[in-house]
Formats: C-alpha cells, sequence, structure tokens
C-alpha cells in the first residue's frame, strides 16, 4: 500500500493568504479573481531602483497606449458623424483630443485624397475642414 502524506497542504495564494487547499500542486492562486489583481497590482507598481522593466512589459504598455489613442479617436469621429454631421473644422478635432499622427489604414479616395481611417471611421482632411466617413468594411 502506497504511503499518504498526512501534511495538509501549506501553499498559500500569492494574493490573498488564503490556504490554497486541494488541487494542482503548482497552483499559485486561489482563483481568477486573486490571480487577475495580483497581476494587476504587479503591472502597475514601478520597476525597483537600477532595475530596468521587462521589455515585454514594455511593449505591452506602448501598445496598450496606441490602442487607447486609437479608440480615442474613433470615438471622437463617431460622436461627430452621428450627432453633427459628416463634416468638421479640424480645429475643433484637435480640440476634442484627436490625435493626427495615429490611424490603422488609409483609404485613396477617387479625387485622389486620402482618408486615414481609426478602425471604421475615417476622415480626409481639404483645407481646415476634415470629412468623416464610415466604412463597415473596415474592422473594429
Amino acid at each position: 500500500m502506497p504511503e499518504t502524506n498526512s501534511e495538509p497542504n501549506l501553499k498559500t495564494c500569492l494574493e490573498c493568504g488564503e490556504h490554497l487547499g486541494p488541487g494542482r500542486e503548482d497552483r499559485k492562486f486561489c482563483n481568477d479573481i486573486c490571480r487577475t489583481a495580483y497581476n494587476n497590482r504587479r503591472r502597475k507598481e514601478p520597476a525597483p531602483a537600477g532595475k530596468l522593466p521587462q521589455l515585454f512589459d514594455k511593449e505591452t504598455d506602448s501598445t496598450r497606449h496606441v490602442y487607447e489613442i486609437l479608440l480615442n479617436n474613433r470615438s471622437i469621429l463617431y460622436h461627430y458623424n452621428e450627432f453633427f454631421g459628416d463634416q468638421i473644422e479640424v480645429r475643433d478635432l484637435i480640440g476634442r483630443g484627436f490625435n493626427l499622427k495615429f490611424f490603422t489604414s488609409e483609404y485613396l479616395a477617387s479625387d485622389g485624397g486620402t482618408y486615414r481611417f481609426c478602425f471604421d471611421y475615417g476622415y480626409y482632411i481639404r483645407g481646415e475642414m476634415a470629412y468623416i466617413l464610415e466604412r463597415p468594411e473596415e474592422t473594429f
């Protein structure tokens, strides 16, 4: 007969400190909520002095920042198109926080101009006016 281990599992959750109990031997958290909270907190903590953050974390933060800018741009285009029509002054776009440097794709218009899209909403600048176009075939 195999020998049984009578010692209880002494491992504790890295987030809340509760005993893990029965389950996989390599578990570190008691549930998904603790795992998510631990990882979110760890990402927000600044790197220790003299130690550079891992390259992967830096890329993730940069990617997230660019994605947030693109979503903000799309949101501004969507709201203007839905509530105010398909044209707006460029200064009003910029005044609302629109960033002209970030877009997801370009579309060549029939008149030779270029629409720059933030997902499914694009804009075309002619003079001081921006013309907004919704193009559902662009992915969002």
